[in-house]
Order: structure tokens, then C-alpha cells, then sequence
């Protein structure tokens, strides 16, 4: 016991890696045993429509295994990113996929083996459902990649490998054996926890399941090749455009018109206009959508059968950048002059496509390869997609859903190093160490407050911001006396 408290008198001093020992150490002192023979109740906590691919298959082989007792559990309740997860409910309604909602049900009543989570973001979710907390209360946490792991800059590197839910599942399930370094190398407990059998949204991925478009763009497109235009929305890390110049999506928007024998079908990341409108008049690039005979705008939540059954791809950074890779069909691949820096597994593949970064070259592309119809890069760019991506089988949720029920029947308990504590004991060490790391951040957050009210901290961060900027210099002394006045009319006086 004295040992145990030990470490959470470490972990409330902020040594990261004892939190994480601690978390670990909580989760396999109050885990659910499983007992041969017993049904495996797992809880799928779903969020977006548009993430189900990433499910799909893992989901119908848990329903098709009598040893498997899966709940659907719908958490629309995001706290941001509210776009992409406004049509959950309706969506699992539509698809006839029974569900409760979080919250009419406790997860201690349900008491599962294994929890699957949708999103790696615990802001995602509310608190009771952040990754670590949902460990260190026993729950075996699943983690399929809803996306690509794409982006290699430091903020993507924390998203993919050290947030809370993937340095503390239980298993995560990536796309491809080339990121299995990756996250050995950058996660603070090691990645032993991946694995990979192929990514199930590619079970589902070809026209037996989906064999033509929908009828809304076949009507529309009358027998013309058909060109998908696929977009992120407009991001910023740093300060600074990661993705495609937004001039050069209106010039090549104004000039569709002229490419009367094809047709687009426009697909928008669902945050699209909303992050357009920040930069651009987003009311008018949609008109002009909605003006072109020959394009059309895609908002629907499954995308695969317009994924699977168009001729030609112009995408950006995107997880179908990879996904229409399986077609064999030519791919643009638009980026910004100052490509993002991308992993490994992800820029092979990239590399292979056509790529533009101004109009002027997927105006080349429309001429070279989508007018002649000549697909020069096909046989280099298969053959480097095949060599990243395993042979899409159809069975990768099969493969998982098999691996979780392997990894369950063997694991085996540890013991607290001769600790002989009860199970309410150790539930209560946790609860102190909760309440009282709570209210360390608490006390952080106020100085951190009080010491940005100091007038030497005003003065140094207008100091640091005017290298930043063109002109800063020039206004620095503007700037200081500005603080100096709000700070001086600030202070209280003395009575």
C-alpha cells in the first residue's frame, strides 16, 4: 500500500512517465478477467457517420462470432469538431444498427471487456471517456486509425502516438506494418500495443459491395467519364497553409465549365465551407458549384461508391489520398509550394501519384492525362502502392476480431508486488489521486493566470511577438507603451 501511494505522490509531481505506470498499473488491478467459455462484451463508442468504413467489417465479424457480445453505444455529445458528428444518430438509424446513447447507460453496469473508440482526440469526448481515465478503470481501450496516419510534423506526431488514447489502449490496429516504428519510436510506452492486419476500410472497398454511383450523378453525368474532386479544408499549423492554395481552387473551379465531355463530382471535407469562409466568399465558389452543368457537389456520409466507380481522382491531403490508391485509376495529388512532410509509408505512396501545386500544373494533368486518357505512372504507382499496403483481402476485421479474442484468452493477470489490498482500497488511492492531481492543475492554471498579469511578462511577450512580424519592430515601442497604460490604468489604486 505504502508503495502505491508512493506512486501517486509521484505522478501528482508531474513525472509523466510514473502517471503512465500508475494508469497501467490501475488497469490490470481493476480489468475484467475473462473466464473461458463466457461471451467477450465489447462497446463500440461511435461518433461519425463518416468514420464508419474504419468499423465496418470489424463490426459485422464481432456480430457474426457467437463469442462476441458487441453494444453499440452513440456519443454525439462532442465538445468540438460538432460538423462531423451531427449525423450519428441518424446514421446508425438509417443503417438499422440497434444503439443506446452514452448517456442512458453506465459503463460500470455494462462492466465490458474492451471498449472501442472512434477518435484519438479525448476533446472528442466528454471527460468520463477520455482515454486514460476509461484504462485506469480497467477497460481494455481499442483504437482503429479512422484515417491515415499522414502528417509527420510534431502536432500530428502527438495526435498519432502520444495522446491519451493511444499511449494507453490496449490495442491499436494501423494501416500498414511501416507504422509500427513509428510508433514504437515516439510513444512514451513503447508501442507494444500495435498491430497490424491491413485496415478494414479496404474489406468493403470494391464494386461487389459497391458497383456503380448513385443514381442522383449517373443522371447527371449522361455516360461522360467521371472526375472526383476531392478537398480538405483549409488548415493552418503554425501559422502557416499546409494545404492547397485556395486561388488555385477557384481558377481551377472558374475553368471546369470548359470540360464539357467530363464530369466532377465535388467532395468537401464536411469542414470545408465553414474554414473557407475564413479566407475566401464561400457563398459564391458554392454557387458556382451549383451553376456547372457538369459538376456536382457530394455531402453524403459514405463515400465509397464514388470513390469506386470514378475514372479519374485530384485529391489532397486526405485518408482517400491512400484509399484510391486500390483503384488503379490516374491520381492528382494537389499540395501546397511547401509540401507538408508526411510519414514514410504514406509518401511512398503519395510520390507515385501526378502532383500539382499550382493551376497551371492540374491544368497539365487535365490535358496529358484525363483528355488522352493515358495513365503513363500506372504500372510505377501499383506497384508502390502494393509494396506499402498489405493485399486487401477482405478480411482485415476478421483478423482483428480474431487477434482480440486470442490476446484476451491469454493474458494473464499481474499481481501488485505482494500488495494485498482490496479491490475498494485500491479503487480509493485513485480516486484521491484524482481529486488531488485535479486540483494541482487547478493551482497551475491560477498562477500561470496571476504571473501573465505581471507587466514584465506583458513587455516580453510584445517583445517576442514583434520578431515575428514584418513591421514589428518599427511598432515595438508603440506596443510597450500600449501595455504599459493598460497595465498602469489596470492596477488598483491605493486607498
Amino acid at each position: 500500500m505504502d508503495q502505491l501511494k508512493k506512486l501517486v505522490r509521484q505522478a501528482i509531481n508531474k513525472n509523466q512517465y510514473t502517471e503512465y505506470m500508475l494508469v497501467n498499473l490501475a488497469h490490470h488491478y481493476l480489468r475484467r478477467p475473462y473466464v473461458e467459455g463466457e461471451k467477450i462484451d465489447i462497446v463500440f463508442i461511435f461518433q461519425s457517420a463518416s468514420f464508419w468504413p474504419s468499423w465496418e467489417s470489424v463490426w459485422e465479424a464481432c456480430n457474426a462470432d457467437y463469442r462476441f457480445n458487441p453494444i453499440m453505444l452513440l456519443c454525439d455529445e462532442s465538445l468540438k469538431e460538432k460538423t462531423q458528428f451531427k449525423t450519428a444518430q441518424k446514421f446508425l438509424i438509417d443503417k438499422n444498427i440497434p444503439f443506446m446513447h452514452v448517456n442512458d447507460v453506465n459503463l460500470s453496469d455494462l462492466n465490458p471487456h474492451i471498449i472501442v473508440i472512434h477518435t484519438p482526440y479525448d476533446g472528442h469526448r466528454p471527460r468520463y471517456l477520455y482515454g486514460k481515465r476509461l484504462s485506469s478503470l480497467g477497460y481494455r481501450t481499442v483504437y482503429i486509425p479512422y484515417g491515415i496516419e499522414i502528417s509527420d510534423i510534431k502536432k500530428a506526431r502527438e495526435d498519432h502516438f502520444t495522446g491519451g488514447v493511444t499511449t494507453t489502449a490496449w490495442r491499436i490496429y494501423t494501416f500498414s506494418k511501416d507504422m509500427i516504428p513509428y510508433y514504437k519510436m515516439f510513444s512514451p510506452t513503447g508501442g507494444e500495443m500495435v498491430r497490424s492486419f491491413g485496415h478494414p476500410k479496404f474489406d468493403h472497398l470494391n464494386k461487389e459491395h459497391f458497383p456503380s454511383l448513385p443514381v442522383d450523378i449517373l443522371e447527371r453525368a449522361k455516360g461522360r467519364k467521371v472526375l472526383l474532386w476531392k478537398v480538405h479544408f483549409p488548415k493552418k499549423v503554425n501559422g502557416k497553409m499546409i494545404t492547397p492554395s485556395l486561388d488555385m481552387y477557384e481558377k481551377f473551379l472558374q475553368s471546369f465549365g470548359e470540360y464539357k465531355n467530363l464530369f466532377c463530382v465535388f467532395m468537401p471535407h464536411p469542414k470545408f465551407f465553414e474554414e473557407f469562409a475564413r479566407y475566401k466568399n464561400a457563398k459564391n465558389f458554392k454557387r458556382k458549384i451549383d451553376e456547372l452543368e457538369n459538376m456536382i457537389e457530394f455531402t453524403e456520409d459514405d463515400y465509397r461508391p464514388v470513390l469506386l466507380n470514378c475514372d479519374y481522382y485530384i485529391i489532397d491531403r486526405s485518408a482517400l489520398m491512400i484509399e484510391a490508391g486500390i483503384t488503379g485509376k490516374p491520381i492528382l495529388y494537389i499540395s501546397n509550394k511547401s509540401p507538408e512532410v508526411m510519414t514514410i509509408p504514406v509518401q511512398r505512396i503519395v510520390d507515385s501519384y501526378y502532383q500539382a501545386s499550382s493551376f497551371g500544373e492540374m491544368v497539365e494533368f487535365m490535358s496529358k492525362v484525363v483528355i488522352l486518357d493515358n495513365d503513363y505512372l500506372k504500372d510505377s504507382r501499383m506497384e508502390e502502392f502494393e509494396s506499402v499496403m498489405p493485399k486487401a483481402d477482405g478480411d482485415s476485421g476478421y483478423k482483428i476480431v480474431e487477434d482480440m479474442a486470442t490476446s484476451l484468452r491469454n493474458e494473464t493477470s499481474k499481481e501488485l508486488n505482494n500488495d494485498s489490498i482490496s479491490r475498494s482500497e485500491f479503487r480509493q488511492v485513485i480516486e484521491d489521486f484524482s481529486q488531488k492531481k485535479e486540483l494541482y492543475d487547478a493551482k497551475i492554471e491560477i498562477e500561470k493566470q496571476r504571473f501573465k498579469q505581471y507587466l514584465s511578462y506583458k513587455l516580453g511577450k510584445d517583445m517576442i511577438e514583434s520578431t515575428r512580424k514584418p513591421l514589428g519592430l518599427f511598432k515595438l515601442p508603440f506596443a510597450l507603451r500600449k501595455s504599459y497604460l493598460e497595465f498602469k490604468h489596470s492596477k488598483p489604486k491605493s486607498e
